[in-house]
């Protein structure tokens, strides 16, 4: 009796875990569609350092996009591309350096994260989760480049609104690095040139341009 007992406790659960599963794929598609229904969006996020498992440093980071357009400001360095040009500015040192925008060559940026999963990446479906109180399905996606930067990204993909509340970045020495979205600006629109070098508001005190 025992034993039959301890066979539909285990029948009970796998059917319970095996309802939680969802279909990666289904799940990605989703937060595709809902980002590129957009204009543009505004995201702050925080970035973990971490070391044997344990954070040890918080970095703030923020980034607009709209299309394959944006603007990152991360620490001390600011990234502008408008699309074929991308601008890297670093602010204390007043260094600019300019050069042609080659997406294949940018594995993981704000323009690009809702969509890498559709070239150079196999997924699966991990788990659901909670992020600041809200439920989220885990999926992670693994390379199948062997030159990548990082060898699987972990998504933690709200299930009410599909936007991406958090990700992990792990590189082939199996370090992370995990980012969380600390604030979201849905539907927004940018101004002309916005994505742009501004050099009236950045003084330059060195410039490379490697334009071909």
């Amino acid at each position: 009796m025992k034993r039959i007992f301890s066979v539909l406790v285990l029948f009970v659960l796998s059917v319970s875990l095996y309802g939680q599963e969802k279909d990666p794929k289904a799940v990605l598609d989703k937060m595709s569609s809902v980002y590129k229904a957009m204009p543009g969006y505004n995201i702050a996020f925080v970035q973990k350092v971490m070391s044997e498992g344990e954070v040890i440093d918080l970095m703030n980071g923020s980034a607009s996009v709209s299309n394959d357009k944006f603007v990152l400001k991360f620490q001390e360095q600011h990234i502008y591309c408008n699309g074929p040009v991308l601008w890297t500015y670093l602010v204390e040192a007043q260094e600019l350096t300019i050069s042609n925008f080659e997406p294949e060559g940018q594995m993981v940026n704000p323009a690009n994260i809702y969509d890498i999963y559709k070239e150079g990446f196999t997924f699966k479906y991990l788990r659901q989760d909670d992020v600041k109180g809200e439920m989220v399905d885990v999926v992670e996606l693994t390379s199948t480049d062997p030159d990548a930067d990082f060898t699987n990204i972990i998504m933690y993909i709200g299930q009410k609104d599909g936007y991406l509340k958090a990700w992990d970045l792990v590189d082939y020495a199996g370090a992370m690095s995990s980012f969380e979205v600390s604030n979201f600006e849905p539907n927004k629109t940018f101004p002309d040139k916005f994505f742009e070098f501004d050099r009236e508001a950045n003084p330059v005190q060195y410039e490379e341009d490697l334009r071909n």
